[in-house]
């Protein structure tokens, strides 16, 4: 028995209003969910009756020519059904999203509380904390379902993901260069969330540094320090896949310290940051494997790791011994402060490399240990 097509469904997508594209990436090709180029992301449900399912519109003209007026005819794309000659009872087309300045104090709250920011203030405040969202890239603005980048080139593999150099196809940042970080397989897939719960805590240490340093200059009447700017990843579905997209660091790209208490000489105030943080914290906190891209005005960061003393940060927090080891290589310069805190005694308890460590969670005995080094550290 032949199937039965239901004139209610578009035959494109059947009913279900977007279709898969396939998307390769490198020597893997990914398939996305696109919306159907055919009903534009809701089913045709009935005939135009304009043009009666045509598409075309006859049209009548008068011509005159010596007092005498000639009739002419000529088929004309119908202006009701743009010349698909169906109709959709309910289109999705995609709102554009205002911009922060048109918006009332109420949407602005309404746009922060998705992203589970902060919604009490003034306008005013509300504004500057929707811009500052906004400008740096925050992984929670959008999560992404339809691809907008290019087909990627292969960059390179770390330990659990692969690196691809892509181009922004559409948006604020079209034409653009980018980054697409795809887990190796889904298993690895899970640290995402480790990866966001990282970035989020440096987001606080740096804004915190940045106004540190401004309230320095002032009050001693320096010229401003550089400002320093974390690329904050956004995450985006890939099928039933996460990926982690950046835009990409311009210029050349630099490593300045690691998570084992390496440090490239010369990037003083990055060694800074890693020290405030310590000091900002309390001691529970050392941001460190700094990377990224150096300018005359800032600094650019991506992928940064936390150290902490209860390993909360994922794979790339080493806790605390990893911290004596920051602070047994760690030199005081001109960005640091002689009143942050640091350990006193530090020792080296690993052997350092440039390259990112990884410290994988073991059993409970590794976390018995932990907690007995965890009350030895609070006494130093």
């Amino acid at each position: 028995m032949s199937e039965v097509h239901d004139p209610r469904k578009c035959q494109h997508c059947q009913g279900s209003g977007a279709i898969l594209q396939p998307f390769p990436l490198g020597d893997k090709v990914f398939n996305f969910k696109v919306v159907c180029p055919e009903c534009g992301g809701a089913c045709w449900t009935v005939l135009c009756t304009s043009c009666n399912g045509k598409g075309k519109i006859g049209r009548t003209l008068n011509l005159s020519l010596g007092g005498i007026s000639y009739p002419l005819s000529r088929e004309e794309k119908c202006d009701q059904c743009y010349g698909w000659g169906k109709l959709a009872a309910a289109r999705h087309d995609p709102v554009k999203r205002k911009r922060v300045d048109d918006m009332t104090a109420l949407e602005m709250r309404d746009e922060l509380r998705k992203m589970r920011r902060k919604v009490g203030g003034t306008k005013a405040e509300l504004k500057e904390r929707l811009q500052q969202v906004f400008e740096t890239n925050d992984r929670g603005w959008a999560m992404r379902c339809v691809p907008e980048v290019s087909s990627g080139t292969y960059l390179e593999s770390g330990t659990f993901r692969d690196v691809f150099l892509v181009t922004f196809t559409k948006g604020p940042r079209k034409n653009l260069k980018g980054v697409y970080k795809v887990f190796k397989d889904a298993k690895t897939e899970s640290l995402i969330q480790e990866d966001l719960q990282a970035v989020a805590e440096a987001g606080r240490i740096i804004e915190a540094f940045n106004e540190y340093n401004e309230e320095h200059c002032r009050q001693r009447g320096q010229p401003a320090r550089r400002r320093v700017y974390l690329n904050q990843p956004e995450v985006w579905n890939c099928g039933d896949r996460k990926v982690l997209v950046e835009p990409l660091i311009d210029g050349t790209y630099a490593k300045f310290n690691s998570n084992s208490g390496w440090v490239n000489e010369g990037y003083n105030m990055m060694q800074a940051l890693s020290h405030f943080s310590f000091h900002f914290s309390e001691g529970q906190r050392l941001l460190c494997d700094l990377q990224g891209g150096g300018y005359d005005t800032h600094y650019i960061l991506t992928d940064p790791a936390v150290l902490s003393a209860k390993k909360e940060f994922g794979a790339t927090d080493g806790g605390l011994r990893m911290m004596q080891n920051f602070f047994a290589y760690h030199i005081c310069n001109e960005y640091c402060d002689p009143s942050w805190l640091r350990l006193k005694k530090p020792r080296v308890c690993a052997p350092v490399r440039s390259g990112t460590s990884f410290f994988p969670r073991g059993t409970g005995r590794s976390t018995a240990v932990d907690a007995f080094r965890n009350k030895q550290f609070q006494r130093l």
